[in-house]
């Protein structure tokens, strides 16, 4: 049973750690930067350690009780069983390091294994996405539901990792959408990415080999904006998957069916 939390109150701090986040990467904007490379030799910089160092204050501050999961820090304080903040301080590094505006502040809480609550914070826009569990999704002020299917071919995302093999199960999966008659985009955040599906912009969006913080926040915004949001190949997503499935229903079981099998397979000669 969920013990019952002031959510109200919860989804402020997660506003405010997002908002503090959001500043810092802002004040950071066109400074000379330290980038280095780390596991999978994707780029972290100052910015995401300052941005992350903001927002796991506030979370500490306000919920002390509370596990995180930060991307650049880890499992912090983390025991089994407590509820759980998985954040994302600078979800997009590439696209802020050369100064496009796709990038974002993303976090949720996690409770008895399910998602309570996320937020998703873009500081170029200062848009933000929340939603709670069974309350619905919002941009900014604005109920978000995903409508009907749009006519012509299906708009849908995906991603493509720095970790070699992972990049080339990537690029066979970009290569099935295109063979299966979608649209395809790569927005450089899988937060981004999320966010345009609940709001209707894409159809869908899925992804393989990217981390927690990346697909949690995200897709309780789909589910809540009238989504189907699963695991490679259509099993329950989980907060434990490194993979998402995210769509309006009229095109998810296609957007199932073209991603293919988990994990994606290279097809010979490309690997």
């Amino acid at each position: 049973m969920i013990v019952a939390f002031d959510t109200d109150r919860l989804t402020a701090t997660a506003a405010q750690a997002a908002a503090e986040a959001g500043k810092e990467l802002l004040r950071w904007r066109g400074t000379r930067l330290t980038v280095r490379s780390k596991e999978g030799d994707a780029p972290v910089s100052d910015a995401d350690l300052a941005a992350e160092h903001q927002a796991l204050g506030i979370l500490r501050m306000y919920t002390p009780d509370f596990g995180i999961v930060s991307e650049e820090s880890g499992a912090v304080g983390l025991r089994d069983g407590r509820p759980t903040w998985i954040v994302d301080p600078l979800d997009g590094t590439t696209n802020y390091l050369r100064g496009l505006p796709d990038y974002a502040v993303a976090l949720a809480l996690i409770v008895e294994g399910r998602t309570h609550l996320s937020l998703i914070r873009f500081p170029e826009s200062g848009e933000v996405f929340r939603a709670v569990a069974g309350q619905g999704a919002f941009r900014n002020d604005a109920p978000l539901h995903i409508g009907d299917r749009p006519p012509g071919r299906p708009l849908v995302a995906t991603g493509f990792g720095t970790d070699g093999v992972v990049r080339g199960r990537q690029r066979s999966v970009a290569d099935r959408l295109l063979n299966a008659g979608f649209e395809i985009r790569e927005p450089g955040s899988a937060s981004t990415g999320l966010c345009r599906v609940a709001s209707g912009a894409y159809d869908g969006y899925l992804e393989f080999g990217i981390g927690v913080w990346d697909t949690v926040p995200g897709a309780l915004l789909v589910v809540e904006a009238g989504g189907t949001v699963t695991g490679w190949g259509g099993a329950p997503f989980t907060s434990r998957h490194d993979n998402v499935v995210a769509a309006s229903p009229a095109i998810h079981r296609e957007l199932v069916e073209a991603g293919g099998p988990c994990p994606p397979v290279i097809p010979e000669g490309q690997a």
